[in-house]
């Protein structure tokens, strides 16, 4: 073997994987991940009996009923959670849409510090300890939310921290369709 064949044959696996690293590169980068199809979108939201977390209350499906609302998945574990407290907050002080938290798989200890914390945007939140909530509405993990219009039907799931950008260009037009 020639020293130009070794050098191109030792080369073969650095261009092979130069090439695998682009191919998966322009593949992750395709589409949106951040919004993933629901077989809930269309559908009435699951019927739950739980509890709130700050006022250990008696909560249902049907008191989310009646108004359009936003329903965030969060946790105090959650790292993408605290990165968009803000944006819930924002959107909380326009007062445009209530917003109701459901705190997944949390110790209500921590759930309870985290909110006297970071502030709370929330009308209520739903203790979801046991995720179970969560897998009715087909959760991923924490954070999601959930667009739900006044008859109690699921109109939009978002996977991942919100940001601006989502709430005034996907949210906040279809909420105005809502009403």
């Amino acid at each position: 073997m020639t020293p130009r064949q070794t050098r191109l044959l030792l080369a073969c696996p650095l261009i092979a994987f130069a090439a695998l690293s682009f191919v998966l590169a322009i593949g992750f980068n395709l589409g949106r991940h951040d919004i993933h199809p629901s077989s809930l979108l269309g559908r009435s939201l699951p019927q739950f009996e739980l509890t709130t977390l700050l006022e250990s209350q008696s909560v249902s499906n049907e008191q989310v009923i009646g108004k359009a609302r936003l329903m965030n998945i969060w946790a105090s574990w959650c790292v993408a959670c605290r990165a968009e407290h803000n944006v819930l907050k924002q959107i909380a002080e326009a007062n445009e849409i209530s917003l109701i938290g459901i705190n997944y798989k949390d110790a209500r200890g921590d759930a309870v510090a985290w909110l006297y914390e970071l502030g709370n945007p929330f009308e209520f939140n739903i203790v979801d300890a046991n995720g179970d909530l969560g897998v009715d509405l087909g959760v991923y993990g924490a954070p999601e939310t959930f667009l739900v219009d006044p008859n109690g039907i699921i109109r939009y799931k978002h996977v991942g921290p919100l940001t601006e950008k989502d709430w005034l260009e996907e949210i906040r037009p279809l909420l105005a369709t809502l009403q």
